[in-house]
């Protein structure tokens, strides 16, 4: 099956999306509308991080010949990538965060999502043995990255129900990206760091090399977990799907889920194979991505089924900043299942 997009934004609607990309901090580059746009075939658009392992088998499995046989499998290369995609209509099916496919919902994008793949990326990083809860950071330097986002949200919650004021009780220091981090806080700065898979595992293969004593001390997910009930469960990331591609093609969206499924089960049991089939699309080695799968709370279900728990977190990073998502919560025709 072939499909490409030769859609074209006017003016006012490239006026429009760069404005609240703007906004939202990012950068848009209007020579990249079209940089990326299928050739040839239908592309199931991953992460660049360790969760694509899950997308990289739903096709390479074979699932998918029948019903897309022209599928193929590739990673965006950064969020401008991603979100142009989004608006110029060229992305049919991609992995992106759940709070961003609700913000594209919420401004008329008509982004759907399809399922959540990823419960929890986020963890604090330790030098010392004898941090292993939220409390014990009060006082210390905390290095991160990706300010006013979901993490730094996350975080900022996570210490508030301990009873801790973030821009008080610890020293927020925020650098670019989780990759910055890396070698920063492995240089010595910062007493502890929050990081996201796969950076944390990454940290750990290049602090063993180096003989630097490091420790995954906190799991944000647990701490999230414990305090709503509900488990470690933070809907994170997930599939997402174009909604003209989803009134035209319904049945291969529902075969794409549930390769997906399909894909996490046999990931889940092989490791190490899926490490390694990873590693053809990532910029990441095969070890690495192996290591980190299982921190990622690997769990795929559809949307409406994860609802519940996608709800909450919204509710959870609304109270700290309403417009990361849109500023209301996604109604349900946001939820596919």
């Amino acid at each position: 099956m072939l499909l490409q997009s030769d859609s074209q934004l006017d003016r006012r609607s490239l006026l429009k999306w760069a404005g609240w990309l703007a906004a939202a901090g990012t950068p848009f580059l209007p020579g990249c509308l079209s940089a990326h746009a299928a050739s040839g075939g239908l592309t199931l658009w991953g992460i660049p991080a360790s969760p694509s392992a899950v997308f990289a088998r739903a096709v390479a499995s074979g699932a998918l010949d029948q019903i897309a046989p022209d599928m193929r499998f590739a990673v965006w290369k950064s969020t401008d990538q991603m979100r142009a995609g989004i608006v110029s209509g060229d992305f049919k099916l991609f992995a992106t965060s759940t709070y961003a496919a609700a913000n594209f919902f919420n401004r008329g994008a008509g982004t759907v999502m399809l399922n959540v793949v990823t419960w929890g990326v986020l963890y604090v990083m330790a030098h010392e043995e004898g941090i292993t809860k939220i409390e014990d950071l009060a006082g210390k330097r905390v290095l991160l990255s990706n300010k006013n986002e979901a993490p730094d949200l996350l975080f900022r919650l996570v210490l508030t129900w301990a009873g801790m004021d973030p821009d008080k009780d610890v020293i927020l220091d925020y650098v670019g990206s989780p990759g910055e981090a890396v070698p920063l806080y492995l240089a010595g700065r910062g007493d502890v760091a929050l990081l996201h898979e796969p950076a944390s595992t990454a940290a750990l293969f290049r602090a063993s090399k180096a003989g630097v004593p490091l420790y995954r001390a906190i799991d944000i997910t647990e701490v999230y977990g414990n305090h709503t009930g509900r488990g470690p469960r933070i809907p994170q990331v997930g599939l997402a799907v174009n909604p003209a591609f989803l009134e035209e093609q319904p049945e291969i969206v529902a075969a794409v889920h549930q390769a997906c499924v399909d894909a996490g089960e046999w990931t889940r049991a092989n490791w190490g194979a899926a490490g390694k089939l990873a590693a053809q699309s990532l910029p990441l080695p095969a070890p690495v991505i192996a290591q980190s799968l299982p921190y990622v709370h690997l769990d795929v279900q559809s949307a409406k089924e994860a609802r519940a728990d996608i709800d909450l977190y919204f509710e959870h990073l609304m109270s700290l900043d309403p417009g990361i998502i849109g500023g209301k919560m996604p109604s349900s025709g946001f939820y596919w299942g």
